[in-house]
């Protein structure tokens, strides 16, 4: 999966960029998935809802399944960040669109203004790689005007590296962050002791360990 974070203030279009990528991206048979940053509290499940109710009983989280729609409801654990989000919920698309997230230095990013003056009120963020803009103006960035979505699409399929992590580590449903010596380190302890079992491939792509720990007392 590679991930992009479209930033910018408040009605300059990222909305309308996102989902005119998605759109091109759709079209070269490329799944996309979208995750919002928001920057004031969002209530979308409705006190005396069911799914509320849950939750506010104290259920960590709760789903509501429909006929072509799946809604996960889930409380936010104060270290969880958009990037623990990303790669937990959405491994299975190609490209992640972040809408927001300006603080959040694992994405990549592009700033959405309307003109040179908006863009001149922002301090770009080191992870910035690209300006879209409705009026044209000289960028030291690589700079596209809002129509122009196809000609941003080759630019991100060209740009963006993969996100997921060589190794990736969870304990009790939280994603924890290993630095390169260390995934490097558990990447060639893991693929050394699996060499030695019979029936495993000669060089596998991809290896996946589960440990759950027993009940204790367990009645027999």
């Amino acid at each position: 999966m590679r991930a992009a974070a479209i930033i910018g203030a408040s009605d300059t279009g990222k909305t309308t960029l996102i989902t005119a990528l998605i759109e091109e991206f759709k079209k070269r048979g490329l799944k996309c998935g979208v995750l919002k940053k928001a920057s004031h509290q969002i209530e979308l499940d409705s006190e005396g809802k069911d799914s509320w109710r849950f939750i506010e009983a104290g259920a960590r989280s709760a789903a509501v399944m429909t006929e072509d729609r799946l809604f996960l409801i889930k409380r936010k654990t104060a270290s969880e960040t958009l990037l623990d989000v990303a790669l937990d919920k959405f491994s299975d698309v190609d490209l992640l669109l972040v809408e927001g997230g300006k603080r959040e230095s694992a994405f990549k990013k592009i700033l959405r203004v309307q003109n040179a003056d908006d863009h001149n009120l922002i301090s770009p963020p080191e992870e910035l790689i690209a300006i879209v803009s409705d009026e044209p103006f000289d960028s030291p960035y690589p700079f596209f005007l809002a129509n122009e979505a196809a000609k941003l699409s080759d630019f991100l399929l060209t740009v963006l590296e993969p996100l997921e992590p060589l190794v990736k580590v969870k304990v009790d449903g939280q994603v924890i962050p290993l630095n390169p010596f260390v995934q490097g380190l558990f990447d060639e302890t893991i693929r050394g002791m699996v060499r030695a079992l019979k029936g495993v491939p000669e060089k596998p792509s991809e290896i996946i360990i589960q440990v759950r720990k027993g009940r204790k007392n367990e009645e027999k």
